[in-house]
């Protein structure tokens, strides 16, 4: 009971934002301002532009690949409404508790355009696996290509992730060859029916999620050079492979829950990776924080284009702020394709 209890203090918003903060502060006060700020300054407005643009436009292609999923079945999603609902998603993950949150919202704005929830909701799922799958087989594949920068323990944590992501893909597969009809609960049953109609949904189209995580690849791939490329305004000159095994391991650290969206955590990981490199602390915090601002600036751009589309258009959809996670997690899935 004390255990729920303390995971419930610790999932709190408040206690996550405190958490960044205090990640922000401390590495503040152990690095010498000055030397972080001429970090900073290193980088031209015209690089910062450019990180910013290709930010986009990865998020751009995360839109198509997101629309691909939730497209299996039912009413279509145009790709401007899917654009539109990707970037309302990247604006919401600036106030939301959790990276998840702009998931969230776009899934609800899917659902009530599409008039269903079980494909936008699983679709999401899958989207979201998809990700974390590319970024483990990036990981995976750049460490077999530089194995003396991974520690024995770097190595355990990168082979359970890849044990856990097979344990999920053999998971479904397990349950999509469960009868679930001979299941005497009647409301477990339709529960468990409805789920399986729309994974089989998924796994009957396998071209569509193969070229999502194809499309995860190259997207990740991007954000990866635009790392590289500003970090060369910052004079952190590393071999490519490690910065495709860096940066992707920094950015897995980011989506643990104990933060306000990987704020604090991203930067302290890429100070313990790149330091390991002999890269000094004040170019990787700088390096954190720059990427910050993309993040930020992207997100702001995401909420802008909301407001400008509804303003113009007079959309009555439902507000961004009436997706909560709390409502969303209440949503009953017994009323899948209803």
């Amino acid at each position: 009971m004390a255990d729920k209890h303390l995971l419930s203090y610790v999932k709190h918003p408040a206690v996550k934002i405190i958490f960044s903060l205090a990640v922000i502060i401390i590495l503040l006060f152990w690095l010498p301002v000055s030397e972080l700020w001429e970090s900073i300054r290193k980088v031209s407005f015209t690089t910062w532009l450019f990180v910013l643009a290709g930010f986009l436009f990865g998020h751009c292609l995360g839109a198509f690949k997101w629309r691909l999923l939730i497209n299996i079945t039912g009413r279509k999603l145009p790709l401007p409404a899917a654009l539109r609902f990707h970037f309302t998603g990247l604006f919401a993950n600036l106030f939301l508790p959790s990276l998840a949150g702009g998931d969230i919202v776009k899934t609800g704005l899917a659902i009530q355009f599409k008039k269903e929830k079980g494909i936008p909701i699983f679709g999401t799922l899958t989207d979201r696996l998809i990700d974390t799958a590319s970024v483990v087989f990036i990981i995976a594949l750049a460490a077999l290509l530089s194995p003396n920068f991974l520690s024995e323990a770097d190595q355990r944590i990168v082979f359970v992730m890849f044990i856990l992501l097979t344990a999920i893909s053999l998971a479904i597969i397990v349950f999509l060859m469960l009868p679930v009809h001979r299941i005497s609960n009647n409301r477990i049953r339709n529960l468990l029916r409805n789920i399986k109609g729309v994974l089989s949904s998924i796994m009957d189209k396998p071209l569509k999620p193969a070229i999502a995580f194809l499309l995860s690849l190259l997207i990740q791939s991007i954000f990866i050079l635009l790392t590289v490329y500003l970090a060369s305004d910052i004079s952190v000159h590393l071999p490519l492979v490690l910065w495709f095994l860096v940066w992707p391991l920094a950015k897995l650290s980011a989506l643990l829950p104990i933060s306000l969206g990987g704020i604090g955590v991203r930067e302290a990981a890429l100070v313990v990776l790149l330091g390991r490199l002999s890269i000094p602390a004040t170019d990787a915090v700088a390096l954190g924080l720059l990427w910050e601002s993309i993040l930020i600036t992207g997100g702001i751009f995401g909420g802008l284009y909301y407001l400008i589309h509804k303003i113009i258009t007079g959309d009555k959809e439902t507000s961004i702020f009436d997706f909560s996670k709390k409502k969303f997690e209440n949503n009953n899935l017994n009323e899948f394709n209803r």
